[in-house]
Protein backbone atom coordinates (compact mmCIF):
# COMPACT_ATOMS: atom_id res chain seq x y z
CA UNK A 1 0.00 0.00 0.00
CA UNK A 2 2.83 2.41 0.82
CA UNK A 3 4.74 1.62 -2.39
CA UNK A 4 1.62 2.32 -4.46
CA UNK A 5 1.05 5.57 -2.55
CA UNK A 6 4.64 6.64 -3.26
CA UNK A 7 4.06 6.17 -6.99
CA UNK A 8 0.86 8.25 -6.82
CA UNK A 9 2.56 11.10 -4.97
CA UNK A 10 5.71 11.13 -7.11
CA UNK A 11 3.57 11.90 -10.18
CA UNK A 12 1.28 14.35 -8.37
CA UNK A 13 1.00 18.05 -9.12
CA UNK A 14 1.81 20.63 -6.44
CA UNK A 15 -1.16 22.82 -5.51
CA UNK A 16 -0.87 26.55 -4.94
CA UNK A 17 -0.94 25.89 -1.17
CA UNK A 18 2.12 23.63 -1.43
CA UNK A 19 0.37 20.26 -0.98
CA UNK A 20 0.59 17.41 -3.47
CA UNK A 21 -2.53 16.46 -5.44
CA UNK A 22 -2.36 12.88 -6.79
CA UNK A 23 -4.08 12.25 -10.12
CA UNK A 24 -5.87 9.21 -8.70
CA UNK A 25 -8.56 9.58 -6.04
CA UNK A 26 -7.78 6.17 -4.54
CA UNK A 27 -4.75 6.66 -2.34
CA UNK A 28 -3.96 6.30 1.35
CA UNK A 29 -5.10 9.25 3.43
CA UNK A 30 -1.88 11.25 3.54
CA UNK A 31 -1.64 14.99 2.81
CA UNK A 32 1.89 16.26 2.34
CA UNK A 33 4.25 18.50 0.44
CA UNK A 34 7.06 17.18 -1.74
CA UNK A 35 9.63 18.10 0.92
CA UNK A 36 7.88 16.05 3.63
CA UNK A 37 6.66 13.17 1.42
CA UNK A 38 9.21 10.57 2.52
CA UNK A 39 8.78 11.46 6.20
CA UNK A 40 4.99 11.20 5.88
CA UNK A 41 5.13 7.83 4.12
CA UNK A 42 7.69 6.44 6.58
CA UNK A 43 5.42 7.39 9.46
CA UNK A 44 2.36 5.89 7.73
CA UNK A 45 4.24 2.67 6.99
CA UNK A 46 5.44 2.23 10.57
CA UNK A 47 2.00 3.03 12.01
CA UNK A 48 0.29 0.53 9.70
CA UNK A 49 2.89 -2.16 10.49
CA UNK A 50 2.47 -1.68 14.23
CA UNK A 51 -1.30 -1.93 13.96
CA UNK A 52 -1.09 -5.04 11.79
CA UNK A 53 1.40 -6.72 14.15
CA UNK A 54 -1.30 -6.71 16.83
CA UNK A 55 -3.98 -7.98 14.47
CA UNK A 56 -5.50 -4.75 13.13
CA UNK A 57 -5.68 -4.78 9.32
CA UNK A 58 -5.20 -1.41 7.55
CA UNK A 59 -6.79 -0.84 4.13
CA UNK A 60 -8.45 1.74 1.93
CA UNK A 61 -12.12 1.28 2.79
CA UNK A 62 -14.35 -0.67 0.44
CA UNK A 63 -16.99 1.35 -1.41
CA UNK A 64 -19.63 -1.16 -0.27
CA UNK A 65 -19.24 -0.10 3.38
CA UNK A 66 -20.22 3.54 2.69
CA UNK A 67 -17.84 4.93 5.31
CA UNK A 68 -17.16 8.66 5.54
CA UNK A 69 -13.88 10.54 5.70
CA UNK A 70 -13.68 13.23 8.37
CA UNK A 71 -12.58 16.63 6.96
CA UNK A 72 -9.26 17.45 8.62
CA UNK A 73 -8.05 20.97 9.38
CA UNK A 74 -4.38 21.19 8.44
CA UNK A 75 -3.70 24.49 10.24
CA UNK A 76 -1.13 23.87 12.96
CA UNK A 77 -2.48 26.66 15.18
CA UNK A 78 -6.21 26.02 15.48
CA UNK A 79 -7.25 29.35 16.98
CA UNK A 80 -9.32 32.33 15.90
CA UNK A 81 -11.92 30.30 14.05
CA UNK A 82 -9.74 29.88 10.94
CA UNK A 83 -9.40 26.54 9.22
CA UNK A 84 -7.73 25.09 6.14
CA UNK A 85 -9.37 21.91 4.90
CA UNK A 86 -7.78 20.41 1.79
CA UNK A 87 -10.06 19.75 -1.16
CA UNK A 88 -7.80 17.08 -2.68
CA UNK A 89 -8.80 14.35 -0.23
CA UNK A 90 -9.05 10.68 -1.24
CA UNK A 91 -12.36 9.26 -2.41
CA UNK A 92 -12.51 6.72 0.42
CA UNK A 93 -11.04 6.74 3.94
CA UNK A 94 -8.06 4.73 5.08
CA UNK A 95 -9.20 2.54 7.97
CA UNK A 96 -7.80 0.14 10.55
CA UNK A 97 -10.11 -2.70 11.59
CA UNK A 98 -9.82 -2.82 15.37
CA UNK A 99 -12.01 -5.27 17.30
CA UNK A 100 -14.07 -5.71 14.16
CA UNK A 101 -14.85 -2.02 13.63
CA UNK A 102 -13.17 0.40 11.18
CA UNK A 103 -11.33 3.41 12.57
CA UNK A 104 -10.49 6.17 10.08
CA UNK A 105 -6.86 7.30 9.87
CA UNK A 106 -5.64 10.60 8.37
CA UNK A 107 -1.99 11.61 8.30
CA UNK A 108 -1.41 15.22 7.32
CA UNK A 109 1.44 17.66 7.22
CA UNK A 110 0.24 20.70 9.14
CA UNK A 111 0.41 24.19 7.67
CA UNK A 112 1.82 27.28 9.38
CA UNK A 113 1.23 30.96 8.71
CA UNK A 114 4.37 32.45 7.16
CA UNK A 115 5.30 36.06 6.37
CA UNK A 116 6.06 36.24 2.64
CA UNK A 117 7.77 38.94 0.55
CA UNK A 118 6.98 39.71 -3.09
CA UNK A 119 10.11 39.63 -5.30
CA UNK A 120 8.66 40.18 -8.77
CA UNK A 121 7.35 38.02 -11.62
CA UNK A 122 4.45 36.88 -9.46
CA UNK A 123 6.80 35.23 -6.96
CA UNK A 124 6.85 35.36 -3.18
CA UNK A 125 9.59 34.04 -0.88
CA UNK A 126 9.71 33.71 2.88
CA UNK A 127 10.43 37.09 4.44
CA UNK A 128 13.19 35.49 6.52
CA UNK A 129 14.99 34.67 3.23
CA UNK A 130 14.46 38.11 1.63
CA UNK A 131 17.52 40.30 1.00
CA UNK A 132 16.73 43.78 -0.32
CA UNK A 133 20.05 44.01 -2.16
CA UNK A 134 19.18 40.93 -4.23
CA UNK A 135 15.87 42.24 -5.62
CA UNK A 136 14.69 45.36 -7.43
CA UNK A 137 11.26 46.75 -8.15
CA UNK A 138 8.09 47.00 -6.09
CA UNK A 139 7.82 44.69 -3.09
CA UNK A 140 5.38 44.06 -0.28
CA UNK A 141 4.75 41.46 2.38
CA UNK A 142 1.74 39.25 3.02
CA UNK A 143 0.91 36.18 5.06
CA UNK A 144 0.36 32.73 3.59
CA UNK A 145 -0.35 29.26 4.98
CA UNK A 146 2.40 26.85 3.91
CA UNK A 147 3.25 23.22 4.77
CA UNK A 148 5.25 23.15 8.00
CA UNK A 149 7.16 19.87 7.77
CA UNK A 150 5.40 18.62 10.92
CA UNK A 151 2.78 15.87 11.03
CA UNK A 152 -0.66 15.42 12.52
CA UNK A 153 -2.45 12.07 12.89
CA UNK A 154 -6.21 11.93 13.35
CA UNK A 155 -8.11 8.76 14.20
CA UNK A 156 -11.87 9.09 13.84
CA UNK A 157 -15.24 7.40 13.50
CA UNK A 158 -16.08 6.86 9.81
CA UNK A 159 -19.80 6.47 10.59
CA UNK A 160 -22.46 9.13 10.00
CA UNK A 161 -23.98 10.34 13.26
CA UNK A 162 -21.50 8.62 15.57
CA UNK A 163 -18.76 11.16 16.33
CA UNK A 164 -15.41 10.17 17.78
CA UNK A 165 -11.94 11.47 17.01
CA UNK A 166 -8.51 11.69 18.57
CA UNK A 167 -5.59 13.68 17.22
CA UNK A 168 -1.84 13.96 17.71
CA UNK A 169 0.19 16.89 16.38
CA UNK A 170 3.95 16.80 16.53
CA UNK A 171 6.27 19.64 17.43
CA UNK A 172 9.95 20.13 16.71
CA UNK A 173 10.80 18.52 20.07
CA UNK A 174 8.03 15.90 20.20
CA UNK A 175 7.86 13.85 17.00
CA UNK A 176 5.01 11.44 16.31
CA UNK A 177 7.34 8.53 15.60
CA UNK A 178 8.23 8.51 19.31
CA UNK A 179 4.58 7.95 20.30
CA UNK A 180 3.52 4.81 18.43
CA UNK A 181 2.67 2.79 21.55
CA UNK A 182 0.51 5.61 22.93
CA UNK A 183 -1.23 6.04 19.56
CA UNK A 184 -2.03 2.35 19.07
CA UNK A 185 -3.39 2.03 22.61
CA UNK A 186 -5.59 5.13 22.18
CA UNK A 187 -6.96 3.85 18.87
CA UNK A 188 -7.83 0.52 20.48
CA UNK A 189 -9.66 2.25 23.33
CA UNK A 190 -11.49 4.43 20.82
CA UNK A 191 -12.54 1.34 18.88
CA UNK A 192 -14.04 -0.19 22.02
CA UNK A 193 -16.11 2.97 22.57
CA UNK A 194 -17.20 2.87 18.94
CA UNK A 195 -18.23 -0.78 19.18
CA UNK A 196 -20.45 0.09 22.15
CA UNK A 197 -22.05 3.05 20.35
CA UNK A 198 -22.71 1.05 17.19
CA UNK A 199 -24.27 -1.84 19.08
CA UNK A 200 -26.49 0.53 21.08
CA UNK A 201 -27.84 1.90 17.80
CA UNK A 202 -28.11 -1.50 16.18
CA UNK A 203 -25.67 -0.57 13.44
CA UNK A 204 -22.82 -2.35 11.70
CA UNK A 205 -22.90 -5.42 13.95
CA UNK A 206 -26.61 -6.11 13.43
Amino acid sequence: MIDEAKRHFETAETRIDGYLKPRSKLFIDVATSTKTLLKSLRFANELFLRLERVGHRVVIASASEELIRLPIDVLESQIGGREHVLTCSPRRPTVAYIYGVPIGLSIIETSETVEMQYVGDGRFIRKSEYRKSEHVGPTWSSKKDLPSGRLRLVGYSPFHGIPWSRGWTETTNDLLDSRFEEIVNALRLGALDLVTSLREEGRYFS
